[in-house]
């Protein structure tokens, strides 16, 4: 039996997935559309079709946030020079979605879909008519394309990406007719559709298989050589990715020519332009309520900012239209306030999806037989824990916004639980030194813990400043408190460069990153973050490599870890974590809440990590000229915040485009 659905309720429910319901979205009730006049005369002169026609039969009906808007004007945003594509201010347009307010998936390439009882199939309807920015149709074929000759291409691509596999097996994608496509495996994929409406998942409408296919050297072997020799290329794969791309490539959107399906389009290459405009795209598949194609706006303007003083200070001024993330921070609050009439602009609130403001990761299987035994031991890291004065550090480095807390899924998720969240949270500087005492007993003459050589036991943290700045003051303030309990913490404050050099290193030490992905039922994807090794930053690799040699698997939770790391069996609560973690997808309703609850019973009891605050408080700087913008914005990572708050239906007042 297969359950119709056009729209799952996932952060705000704990339904089984038997039991959600389904509510057909609304039908088109227009009977003729309204187009940008931007595009007036390319109609008139035949260069391109009437509206009707280069819309889908049913156009996706998007509900604007204050009130229908008007056309015209550039929005400006800033980017640093890599990739435009990150998915947080553009780009977000896979085949299913997550609502504004986060509360559940919506169609939006897919008309709707169906899902089978036991999650082994999921079947998509596309949007009869719908289109790619050059006027070719979008079809299932297309999908199909990306999965027989990208996604599985190993000339490109080394595997497919995890959420795509189930205890080994690759899903089977198969076009049923031009408007639908169908993927299966054998045994069940719980949270295949959570996956799709993240930022990875978008890799599904990326490839119009009538365009990409000149760049696939088994389909197109004579003109793929003559492009790699214009380019003086030898190495395909290195070509394919810096010609073609796919998420998190420079690459992605640099082709002008290539069809795709966003708002806006690229016109010339972008890379290393100081500042580029994107325009509609003529062909985009929505409109609003009143039957005007979106977007209202006709350009996407985007100015290269490395520095994110001068980013502040261009924000501040009122150059820019929405602030980004990594400058709307607590410490910049009190100056975007008091800028607010100068700048033109409105602060909007913004809530955070994510577990923690920052957490940290020990190095399990750090090359020092020593150290690997110190951070393995629970006492350690409680006694770390204890140390730490959380209040303090809400008060001074976020304002007083924010509780203390450590890394587990966030109040209102029906996976949240208050132990996980609180244990060994409180300031104790006196239980901190009890714990510590049963690992580190010896001190030196100033009252530093020593190693087994008689030495100072030292760790070192590295801090990305790049991505966020309050983390330097917060880790120094750790380090105080740690210095007070005889842990001599050193601070690495480096930037994302030599960061992301350091982060998987196999002598990592000690590493900090934002705990994500905690709101609703975000947690079932993001199972590594509470553990805090596979895949994240904590050196786990050893064990990931024992497991997946004992059990005759894979080293599959998100990690591709270094060759050269010698496998070692990990503790049975280690590999009972594992177990879990590769279960849990491969469950549904009921079934994978138990076994969810079971996971953080594991992860709470063996306390992995130590997280800081419970994020609060989060907000953006929003111009006075820009509107539909929600009243409360979601940011967070596989919730692409703020990408989800409808950029389509953005508009600018006519008197200040």
């Amino acid at each position: 039996m297969s359950i119709l659905r056009h729209r799952i309720a996932i952060l705000a429910s704990a339904a089984t997935l038997s039991a959600l319901a389904g509510t057909a979205s609304a039908q088109n009730a227009c009977d003729a559309y309204q187009q940008a006049p931007q595009l007036d005369a390319q109609v008139e002169d035949g260069a391109l079709p009437p509206v009707a026609e280069r819309l889908p039969e049913q156009p996706l009906v998007v509900d604007v946030a204050e009130q229908i808007g008007v056309y015209g004007g550039n929005l400006i945003d800033t980017q640093n020079g890599t990739r435009v594509s990150d998915m947080r201010h553009y780009g977000y347009e896979p085949l299913v979605r997550w609502s504004v307010d986060g509360s559940e998936i919506v169609p939006n390439v897919a008309e709707s879909w169906d899902i089978s009882d036991d999650a082994t199939t999921y079947t998509f309807h596309l949007r009869k008519g719908m289109k790619w920015s050059d006027g070719e149709p979008f079809t299932a074929d297309d999908i199909v394309f990306w999965w027989d000759r990208v996604e599985n291409n190993t000339k490109i691509n080394a595997k497919p990406r995890a959420f795509l596999v189930v205890d080994g097996e690759a899903a089977k994608v198969e076009a049923l007719d031009d408007e639908t496509v169908k993927f299966s495996w054998t045994k069940p994929n719980g949270l295949f559709l959570i996956n799709l409406a993240t930022p990875y998942g978008q890799r599904v409408v990326q490839f119009p298989e009538h365009y990409i296919k000149q760049f696939d050297i088994d389909l197109n072997p004579d003109g793929v050589k003559q492009m790699m020799a214009d380019a003086n290329a030898t190495d395909y794969n290195s070509w394919w990715w810096d010609v073609v791309g796919s998420y998190s490539s420079p690459s992605q959107y640099n082709d002008p020519a290539r069809p795709r399906i966003q708002a806006w389009l690229p016109v010339a290459p972008y890379l290393g332009e100081q500042r580029f405009t994107f325009e509609r795209n003529p062909y985009y598949f929505k409109v609003d309520t009143a039957c005007n194609q979106l977007p209202y706006i006709d350009g996407r303007t985007f100015v290269m900012v490395q520095d994110p003083e001068v980013e502040l200070g261009k924000t501040l001024a009122g150059e820019i239209d929405i602030s980004r993330v990594s400058i709307s921070n607590p410490s910049n609050r009190a100056i975007f306030f008091e800028n607010q009439e100068k700048g033109d602009y409105r602060l909007m609130s913004a809530s955070s999806a994510d577990m923690n403001t920052a957490f940290f990761m020990f190095a399990m299987n750090n090359p020092d037989p020593f150290k690997a035994k110190v951070y393995q031991d629970k006492n350690f890291r409680i006694g770390l824990s204890y140390a730490i004065n959380r209040p303090e550090i809400i008060d001074v480095v976020y304002l007083g916004q924010g509780e203390p807390s450590q890394v587990g899924p966030r109040p209102g998720s029906p996976f949240y639980s208050e132990k996980m969240a609180k244990q060994y949270a409180e300031y104790d500087p006196e239980k901190a030194n009890e714990y510590l005492d049963k690992v580190l007993p010896n001190k030196d003459a100033e009252g530093y813990r020593l190693n087994d050589k008689g030495e100072r036991f030292r760790m070192t943290v590295s801090v990305n400043q790049d991505f966020r700045s309050d983390w330097v003051d917060a880790a120094l303030l750790i380090a105080k408190y740690w210095k007070a309990v005889g842990i001599d913490l050193n601070v690495d404050v480096v930037g994302g460069d030599v960061f992301k050099e350091r982060e998987f290193a196999p002598n990592r030490d000690v590493n900090l990153w934002i705990a994500e992905n905690g709101s609703g039922r975000l947690p079932l994807v993001s199972t590594f973050v509470m553990v805090g090794g596979p895949g994240m930053a904590g050196n786990w690799d050893a064990w990931e490599r024992g497991y997946a040699r004992d059990t005759g698997g894979n080293a599959n939770f998100g990690s591709d870890v270094a060759a050269e790391v010698e496998p070692v069996s990990p503790p049975q609560e280690i590999a009972d974590m594992f177990r879990m973690m590769e279960e849990i997808p491969a469950t549904a309703g009921d079934k994978q809440d138990e076994l969810m609850n079971q996971f953080l019973d594991a992860v709470t009891d063996y306390f992995p990590t130590i997280g800081i605050a419970l994020p609060m408080g989060n907000y953006r700087a929003v111009k006075n000229r820009l509107h539909n913008v929600p009243d409360t914005l979601i940011e967070g990572w596989l919730y692409p915040g703020i990408a989800p708050a409808n950029f389509e239906t953005f508009y600018i007042d006519k008197d200040k485009q």
